[in-house]
């Protein structure tokens, strides 16, 4: 099945550059302030490929999809060493959990690693937990164990974080293949998942 939504729109090409999200998540979104299609994670690289008022037209490097994303959720290309392998983790000021968070980070969600300091990874954006956190080279081999770190998530359309997902979103998630590849294989892939995680996709994410 064709789906318009992975090729980009000639009505709005103008530029091609490299960015990547510098948020902890944005909506990617049909049109300007229009319906939410997919969030994207930090650290996720994308080509914009036009503009239109305070808004970036994109297309994931992740799973190709095309759509508008916030011109300020954007930053340059940062190569990212790690990812988020926990739930979620919080970024602190200092290397101390007792230090002020400055944010959020969801599954996912690639960061680059300058140093580390004691438990902590310095980055960019701020101190990570190391115990959060594992190369980009590595994946999690069990798609369900991915899917069980999203129990008692609520179901949102489009939703790729902890705070919200739904069922591309999880599967995206959970899968160590390309995100290309999981589009196109989205109906077989949710039909082999266990029973815990058919209940996650199923909009009431509960444990059994």
């Amino acid at each position: 099945m064709n789906d318009s939504r992975l090729t980009p729109n000639p009505a709005y090409l103008s530029q091609s550059r490299a960015a990547c999200v510098a948020v902890p998540f944005s909506d990617l979104c049909r049109s300007p302030n229009g319906r939410r299609d997919r969030q994207l994670l930090f650290g996720d690289a994308v080509t914009v490929l036009g503009a239109e008022d305070d808004w970036a037209y994109i297309q994931s490097q992740k799973d190709g999809y095309c759509g508008f994303i916030r011109e300020k959720a954007l930053g340059g290309p940062s190569p990212a060493t790690h990812s988020v392998s926990a739930p979620a983790t919080t970024l602190y000021q200092q290397a101390d959990i007792k230090s002020p968070d400055v944010g959020t980070l969801s599954f996912g969600c690639r960061i680059r690693i300058l140093e580390t300091e004691g438990a902590f990874a310095k980055a960019d954006v701020g101190y990570v937990p190391l115990i959060h956190l594992s190369p980009v080279t590595e994946h999690f081999d069990d798609p369900v164990t991915v899917a069980a770190l999203f129990l008692g998530t609520p179901y949102l359309w489009g939703g790729t974080t902890r705070l919200g997902i739904d069922r591309s979103g999880l599967v995206q998630a959970a899968s160590p293949a390309p995100a290309t590849v999981i589009c196109k294989n989205f109906l077989a892939r949710t039909q082999r998942m266990d029973t815990n995680a058919t209940t996650l996709c199923s909009g009431k994410v509960t444990s059994h």
